[in-house]
């Protein structure tokens, strides 16, 4: 016996409606076609399940027993193919997201928000990478599935949307010699001191980030920190300069260091990666949403 699932959507309909004309007009089917898939149907039951009379339809005893099954397992049946689609469209499923600090500013903080508020069914995992290269790493090896990262891009498996570009800022002690002004150039920086994560830094971070300031890295002297916190602690206490982005003066604000502009600096850009050879519509639904915030106004947190 083989039952199948438009057997039982039309066997429902008639018995909601005990009337096979507005079944069909339901099931947008005719009349005498729904009569007869009904008769199938009884015959591969062996059963009747409506007693039909000139005047009216009336459900069986068996044809009552099967309803509730029926509604049951076309419910099943509708919520199985709806959680399919929904993992088609990105809609379902779960997203482990890379971040370190303050990730992509306010502007990851909105794709994040957003990304919950319009995709409430799918689980979402951020996961703290220890350092720059690490983020993009963890992506490359499948360790997470998007990744909050700053360019440029150190591996060719990795794809990258850029969600914001920033002013490059100097961090220094409020009686530093160099905060006096309002603003700073690379080369003013490069017979001072500058606190980084040096022993993780990769060579195109150190060119990206530092240009003339430190043409050939890691200068004697440069203390090594990995954390922000730990990095503004040399800052706080007159023994290095450290260089973020700009958000990270909202981020990170504190009375005893003060933020300059690097005016030649070029701007810091932070992006969403992923990797190039990813079907998921879950990433490709994160990424369309990132690309969303970026076309359009982002709150600020002070308003």
């Amino acid at each position: 016996m083989h039952v199948e699932l438009r057997h039982l959507r039309y066997f429902v309909a008639v018995a909601e409606e005990l009337n096979f004309s507005r079944a069909a007009e339901r099931l947008h089917i005719a009349q005498p076609a729904l009569s007869a898939q009904i008769r199938s149907l009884e015959a591969q039951l062996g059963t009747p399940l409506f007693v039909r009379t000139t005047r009216k339809v009336e459900l069986t005893a068996a044809g009552a027993m099967l309803l509730e099954d029926a509604r049951a397992v076309l419910a099943l049946a509708d919520a199985t193919v709806a959680k399919l689609q929904a993992a088609v469209r990105g809609e379902r499923g779960e997203l482990r997201i890379g971040f370190a600090a303050h990730g992509a500013g306010e502007v990851g903080v909105e794709i994040l928000r957003r990304f919950a508020d319009e995709h409430q069914s799918i689980q979402t995992e951020l996961i703290a990478a220890a350092s720059l290269e690490e983020l993009q790493s963890q992506v490359r090896d499948r360790a997470t599935d998007v990744a909050f990262v700053w360019l440029p891009l150190l591996y060719e498996e990795l794809e990258a949307e850029v969600v914001v570009a920033e002013p490059t800022l100097a961090v220094l002690h409020p009686d530093h010699p160099l905060a006096a002004g309002k603003e700073v150039r690379q080369a003013q920086l490069a017979d001072h001191p500058i606190v980084a994560p040096w022993d993780e830094l990769p060579e195109p971070f150190v060119q990206a980030w530092f240009g003339t300031a430190r043409p050939d890295g890691r200068a004697d002297g440069d203390p090594h920190a990995v954390s922000v916190d730990e990095s503004l602690a040399f800052v706080s206490r007159g023994i290095a300069i450290y260089c973020v982005p700009e958000s990270a003066s909202r981020f990170y604000g504190r009375p005893d260091v003060v933020f300059r502009p690097i005016v030649d600096a070029g701007p810091v850009e932070s992006a969403v990666a992923w990797r190039r050879d990813s079907t998921s519509p879950v990433i490709r639904a994160f990424v369309e949403t990132a690309r969303a915030v970026v076309a359009g106004p982002i709150q600020s947190f002070s308003s």
